[in-house]
C-alpha cells in the first residue's frame, strides 16, 4: 500500500470522525440555547461528509450493491464477534459502566444491522 493510500485511509476516518463530532457539538449548542452557533456546526458537519465520500471514491471502496452489503454484514459480523464483546469486557473490568452500556446497546444493534443486510442480500439473490 502507498503512502497515499494510507494517507486517503486517515484523512477519511478523520472526516468521518470530525462530522460526528461536530454534529454532537451542534446538539450542545441547542441544549444551551445557540441555535445559530449549531446551525455553524451542521454547515461544517456537511462539508467533513462530502470530504469523507470523495476520500471513499478515490479509495474504490464502494463496489456493486451485492458487494456493499456483503461487505457490510461482514463487518457488522466482526463488531459482533469480536470488537464489542472485548469492548463490554474491558469496561466492566474498569468499573466503566456507562461505556459498557453504551457498547451493548451498539453490540445489540450491529446484530439487527447485519441481520437486514443478509436479508436484502437474500432477496437479491431470489
Amino acid at each position: 500500500m502507498s503512502k497515499t493510500d494510507d494517507n486517503l485511509k486517515i484523512a477519511f476516518a478523520d472526516e468521518s470522525q470530525t462530522n460526528i463530532e461536530y454534529l454532537a457539538y451542534a446538539q450542545k449548542a441547542i441544549d444551551e440555547g445557540y441555535v445559530e452557533v449549531a446551525q455553524l456546526f451542521r454547515e461544517a458537519a456537511g462539508a467533513e461528509v462530502v470530504h469523507a465520500l470523495t476520500h471513499l471514491k478515490v479509495m474504490d471502496v464502494v463496489k456493486s450493491t451485492r458487494e456493499n452489503l456483503r461487505e457490510a454484514a461482514e463487518g457488522e459480523s466482526l463488531e459482533i464477534m469480536s470488537m464489542y464483546p472485548k469492548f463490554i469486557e474491558e469496561a466492566e473490568g474498569e468499573g466503566r459502566k456507562e461505556a459498557s452500556e453504551s457498547f451493548r446497546i451498539a453490540f445489540e444493534r450491529e446484530k439487527h444491522h447485519r441481520d437486514m443486510f443478509r436479508q436484502a442480500l437474500k432477496r437479491m439473490s431470489a
